[in-house]
């Protein structure tokens, strides 16, 4: 599978985080209303099969990053969904959660698909212009343990203060699913040698070199890296945080759900068709989606079984949010009183709409 499409995710401390927050909440002040409407975002390329000019009326400006949460995205803007429901539907691709979340909240991008861990911190951080109204892609955020190491939950347990060495990245949905997995385990960070990585692929390169035992990777990268290197799904998202484990959800704005709350009802109403789609005739899904990803249909395949659309967030997935949400409190990135947020940044009136008419 080529890397081009896994451009590295760079981590953050909680320092370096709080400051992203504080710069994507100044773009938000500082954005020009007039904004360009067309073409891609700084920051971000236009997905090769953009709908550009496609359907009718005001674009619809959509970032997301390259994952397997947004299989059901691609597919739809592949197959000309969007144009076919009337909507006009541009893609940017971004290369990471942080450069997705700003261009959101300066405008540049009307809806995001971007990790849930993101949109939380930033909004504790004052950017309460923020709202999730949907999911995106639920699973397939994985513990991987490399060929010779430990093979399951009970040894990794037991493997706590043997010198076990982890990978993760700081403050994204692939550190929650280390440390849920290991506070449940009744161990912590200390029983193990922890390394915070800058990218997703820094990692799965380093357990197919065996520089470290376990690491947490995001589909379908993680099934690249078990096929190459032998090794081992120890857990994943929903034995984390689920068991409807959302990893990316759908983002927008006070302001443009005040201002478009019938397109972007439109826009969740394709997104369930195409997910249907995907499910219904799979492997022809996989063949278009293939190339999109970079990937060979033997690696997505498995993948994309793995980390699945979730084109309604209901209420098993809003309650696994909220039991994410404290695992990013215990690891110092939110404060003690803010495990309730979930419940402030959840907007499903959108959603809601969509079902009535469909």
């Amino acid at each position: 599978m080529s890397n081009d499409l896994f451009h590295p995710i760079g981590s953050l401390n909680r320092r370096g985080f709080i400051r992203s927050c504080c710069l994507a909440s100044m773009a938000f002040i500082t954005a020009n209303c007039a904004s360009q409407r067309n073409g891609a975002s700084e920051g971000g390329t236009e997905s090769p099969a953009a709908s550009e000019g496609s359907g009718s009326g005001t674009v619809l400006r959509v970032g997301h990053l390259p994952a397997g949460c947004v299989s059901h995205l691609l597919l739809a803007n592949q197959r000309g969904m969007f144009a076919d429901a009337g909507l006009n539907v541009q893609l940017t691709q971004f290369n990471g959660p942080g450069e997705n979340l700003q261009a959101l909240v300066a405008g540049s991008q009307d809806v995001i698909h971007n990790p849930w861990t993101n949109t939380v911190a930033a909004y504790a951080q004052g950017t309460d212009s923020l709202k999730i109204i949907c999911g995106s892609g639920k699973g397939g955020i994985e513990l991987v343990g490399r060929n010779g190491s430990v093979k399951n939950l009970d040894e990794l347990k037991q493997a706590s203060g043997q010198g076990l060495r982890i990978g993760t990245l700081q403050l994204d949905t692939l550190e929650l699913v280390v440390y849920g997995h290991l506070k449940k385990l009744g161990v912590d960070y200390s029983g193990y040698e922890m390394t915070f990585f800058p990218s997703m692929v820094g990692m799965g390169e380093a357990l197919i070199e065996e520089s470290v035992d376990v690491c947490s990777l995001a589909q379908p990268y993680a099934e690249t890296v078990v096929s190459q290197a032998d090794g081992t799904y120890l857990g994943d998202s929903n034995g984390a945080w689920g068991p409807e484990a959302s990893d990316c959800v759908i983002n927008s704005t006070d302001s443009f759900i005040s201002k478009e709350p019938n397109m972007l009802a439109d826009y969740l109403a394709v997104l369930r068709q195409s997910a249907e789609d995907l499910n219904a005739n799979y492997e022809e899904a996989i063949a278009e989606l293939a190339p999109l990803y970079g990937s060979e249909a033997s690696i997505l395949a498995p993948a994309l079984k793995r980390q699945v659309p979730q084109p309604t967030m209901d209420e098993a997935g809003v309650e696994s949010l909220r039991s994410g949400i404290g695992f990013l409190a215990d690891l110092g990135y939110l404060e003690p009183d803010q495990t309730n947020l979930i419940d402030e940044i959840f907007d499903g009136s959108v959603q809601e709409t969509s079902l009535q008419t469909a």
